[in-house]
């Protein structure tokens, strides 16, 4: 469990009744301190314009983290802005222009890719509850996932289907597609089981981590770890050690959107575990697949659209602080982040195979926001890196360096980290001339580029399958 989720942070996630609470520091007289003044509308008429113009467009990353005005250039306003382009080359010593901005970031998907639904009773993503039930009895069941050793409990109900609902589990032999019919459990109560969620994840996500994290490379166990372990040091801002807690429950969260659940113990609901050889969980109880889409509801309402928010808004404020003391943090989030990407994109591969598609992502809309995201992350960790790389320093003079307050403990794993990427140098390399998206360095290997550009990625959007029976449509 997360000892920081009895912080006011927390409390604050928590409470969705409490719209804001305001923090009033006292001065050493004991009196509070006035509020900062919000700076008045420009009297100048161009001014204002280019103002209104820039909040379309969104600041670049170094007028943001410089904190000075983004002029857009009249020629091009979507293009280089003009305040980068009166700066010489030779003073731009990190980024370009990019016009990028943290809270902003998909970090999960939302839905399914069109065509491969499960039902359509929830043309919107809200939490509302089936009425239309088959029988009276509720029935607990425990599910599992492929990233914690540790079931969720939820109490279901048999429902009376409807032509929109899908009844069977299907996946690709070859190519045959085969199929598993399921029994028509639903939840019950789509808000209670948000809370247990959100119970089930405050509980377990450290035992989470360590049960995904077995058997991962020896770099990405030790960056996970040390990024546990620094969330409770005592020498950081507490602001960090929140944002950290917050983000592993993030990524357990996250972590489940792209699992796949079978149902574990004795109430199988009347069905029996799948013997052919050919599917993807052989031996196992599939969950029913209105089951599956209420889990997602769950998840992204009761706790990823609020805990996004919240994390994303305090890392950028962090990031755009750009404090020496601050650069570890910025790096083992970016770290998980990218990591967390990379995991995604090689599930969503998998799932386009599982179900005989040709294109190469199952969600292709999704991929894009999602690898574009990461270069958002990738440009503001290299703003803040490339003056002064830590990974570049002589340690044997740190008091001379800006990281002089660094513990020993944060530069031996700087310096460890050091040594791992030295030896994966040629794997980062191959994975880059040959566009690998789906591997686990593609895009952690990107933050130790000299000279770092964003790459795009190539997306198909066909929807030609392999068997040649195309994605059912709903009219």
């Amino acid at each position: 469990m997360i000892e920081s989720t009895k912080t006011h942070n927390s409390f604050l996630l928590d409470n969705p009744n409490l719209k804001s609470v305001k923090w009033v520091s006292p001065d050493s007289t004991g009196k509070e301190l006035s509020p900062r003044k919000k700076r008045g509308p420009f009297q100048d008429q161009h001014l204002r314009e280019e103002t209104s113009d820039t909040r379309k467009l969104k600041a670049c990353v170094r007028c943001r983290m410089q904190k000075i005005r983004c002029c857009p250039n009249p020629n091009d306003p979507s293009g280089i802005c003009q305040t980068c382009q009166d700066v010489s080359k030779q003073k731009i010593h990190t980024l370009p222009c990019m016009r990028y901005k943290l809270t902003e970031c998909t970090l999960y998907r939302t839905g399914k890719a069109p065509g491969m639904e499960f039902t359509f009773r929830w043309p919107v993503m809200k939490l509302r509850d089936i009425s239309d039930w088959a029988a009276p009895e509720i029935r607990t069941i425990k599910v599992m996932s492929d990233v914690c050793s540790i079931p969720l409990e939820l109490s279901v109900r048999k429902f009376v289907p409807i032509p929109q609902d899908r009844l069977m589990k299907s996946w690709v032999d070859g190519k045959i597609t085969k199929y598993k019919e399921t029994t028509p459990y639903a939840i019950v109560n789509m808000s209670v089981a948000a809370k247990d969620m959100h119970e089930y994840i405050n509980n377990h996500v450290f035992k989470a981590m360590e049960y995904w994290l077995n058997g991962k490379d020896a770099w990405v166990q030790e960056t996970f770890n040390f990024a546990r372990k620094y969330m409770t040091y005592a020498e950081k801002p507490p602001e960090e050690g929140a944002v950290l807690a917050d983000f592993f429950r993030l990524w357990f969260a996250v972590r489940r959107t792209a699992t796949t659940e079978y149902i574990d113990g004795d109430d199988t609901l009347d069905m029996e575990p799948v013997t052919d050889r050919s599917y993807p969980l052989f031996g196992k109880v599939p969950l029913p697949p209105v089951m599956i889409q209420q889990l997602d509801m769950v998840l992204t309402i009761g706790f990823l659209q609020p805990l996004r928010k919240k994390v994303l808004e305090n890392f950028q404020k962090i990031v755009l602080n750009n404090k020496p003391k601050s650069w570890m943090t910025i790096y083992l989030i970016t770290f998980m982040s990218l990591y967390s990407c990379a995991r995604l994109t090689a599930e969503n591969y998998n799932n386009a195979r599982k179900h005989g598609l040709k294109r190469r992502f199952a969600f292709p809309m999704f991929i894009s926001e999602r690898h574009h995201s990461a270069n958002v992350f990738l440009s503001h960790y290299h703003y803040c890196t490339k003056p002064c790389n830590p990974f570049n320093l002589d340690w044997k003079r740190r008091q001379a360096t800006p990281f002089a307050e660094m513990t020993t403990d944060e530069i031996d794993f700087i310096l460890s980290t050091t040594e791992m990427v030295k030896e994966r140098k040629a794997r980062f390399r191959r994975t880059w001339e040959n566009e690998l998206y789906e591997d686990d360095f593609f895009f952690v290997s990107q933050m130790f580029e000299d000279e770092w550009m964003p790459r795009d990625t190539d997306i198909e959007y066909n929807d030609e399958t392999i068997s040649g029976v195309p994605l059912p449509r709903h009219v």
